[in-house]
């Protein structure tokens, strides 16, 4: 236990028997603002005097009657009206630095009892596509938090939800079967990957066939065709070469990368059952999630869309399902989500989704840490990056 809490410790127990029925927890020890005046101080007698009608200094002389510091201090001096301020012994001091040189103690104290499971959402780039400030930025954050809660006892677990999946690779594929420079690829990926995907992405604003031989690339990559999957899984890992030479120098590391495609198959299940359940119905050939109870009323003019009218899944749909899978898998206490401010609807109407879903879940609280404007939380705690297309 760090000094001043033994400090605080001791004086409780000294108020205890002086003030049998006080209220002992008011009771604090504070760095005194003057050096001069001592290393602690505390004014809690003033307060406890005053209540009870008492002389403050003799309250005050009383407590250090009783007040069992000798290990810990040099002296208590009783200062004004009934200030106590507390003088370190040099021992202590040079005790407590060595400890923390040890990496014994670090001024802090540990979780303990109160350990806490909590999942840590940050980074999350995507596929394909240089890195920029904004994943930076989410990823210090989001790698401080997880360090500074492991450094206070707690069980932390980190996921990088990367941006593997989705309509733009189907235009991405058309253009690696038909526009590739296989040296510019090998001297640069990500930008020859960047400049495949606007290539086509320009050609198809303008040309419906091209427009129209991207969904199919999709659909075969949705289908599991050999091919198709061999090229997306060489995109993903050129990617994620050029993610952990950034995490590298970074110092940065990750227990688990699970993109969106990890949650593939539990798109189509999840939809049914908030289907069947009442939660999601269909509105012009697609089905959307509804807020129109008084706990979301903000929300009430913004549905959130789970199955597009052409059947396919969105950021909702994922998002969904990745919380789903981590309630299951790590049964956490928190989740927690680095991500842009600009995020903050869409995170809004997951973690209102997620509450009618899962109603009766018990323990948790998300939360959200935006990273540029704004704030959210759900009731378990959350936290994620910017995603394309939002």
């Amino acid at each position: 236990m760090l000094p001043h809490k033994q400090i605080e410790l001791k004086l409780q127990q000294a108020v205890s028997a002086v003030l049998p029925e006080a209220d002992v927890s008011t009771v604090l020890v504070r760095p005194c603002p003057d050096p001069k005046f001592g290393d602690y101080q505390s004014n809690a007698l003033m307060s406890l005097a005053k209540a009870r009608k008492m002389n403050p200094r003799q309250l005050a002389t009383d407590v250090v009657a009783k007040l069992d510091v000798g290990a810990l201090c040099e002296k208590v001096e009783i200062a004004g009206a009934g200030f106590l301020n507390f003088h370190l012994k040099n021992t202590v001091l040079t005790d407590t630095l060595q400890s923390a040189a040890r990496g014994e103690n670090l001024f802090f104290e540990k979780a303990g009892p109160a350990v806490r499971t909590v999942v840590i959402d940050f980074s999350s780039p995507n596929v394909a596509k240089p890195m920029h400030v904004g994943h930076i930025r989410s990823t210090i954050l989001g790698d401080c938090l997880a360090r500074t809660l492991r450094l206070l006892g707690h069980r932390v677990i980190t996921d990088n939800h990367i941006g593997d999946w989705g309509t733009q690779f189907g235009k991405l594929l058309v253009g690696w079967k038909q526009h590739l420079a296989p040296a510019a690829l090998k001297t640069d990926p990500i930008a020859e990957m960047e400049r495949l995907y606007r290539l086509v992405n320009t050609a198809s604003e303008v040309d419906e066939k091209i427009l129209e031989a991207a969904r199919q690339e999709l659909v075969k990559l949705q289908g599991g065709d050999a091919e198709t999957l061999r090229s997306w899984r060489e995109m993903i890992a050129l990617s994620q070469k050029q993610f952990d030479t950034i995490y590298g120098r970074l110092g940065v590391k990750f227990d688990h990368t699970l993109g969106e495609s990890f949650y593939n198959p539990r798109l189509k299940p999840l939809v049914d059952e908030l289907v069947a359940k009442g939660i999601a119905r269909e509105s012009e050939g697609a089905i959307a999630i509804f807020f129109d109870d008084p706990a979301t009323t903000g929300l009430k003019e913004q549905p959130a869309l789970i199955r597009k009218s052409d059947g396919g899944f969105n950021y909702t749909t994922t998002d969904l399902a990745t919380l789903a899978y981590r309630l299951e898998a790590w049964r956490p206490d928190e989740i927690i989500y680095v991500t842009d401010g600009r995020q903050q609807l869409h995170f809004q109407q997951v973690f209102a989704a997620f509450h009618k879903w899962q109603s009766v879940l018990s323990g948790g609280r998300v939360t959200r840490v935006p990273h540029s404007t704004g704030e959210k939380s759900l009731g378990l705690s959350e936290l994620a990056p910017p995603k394309d297309g939002i």
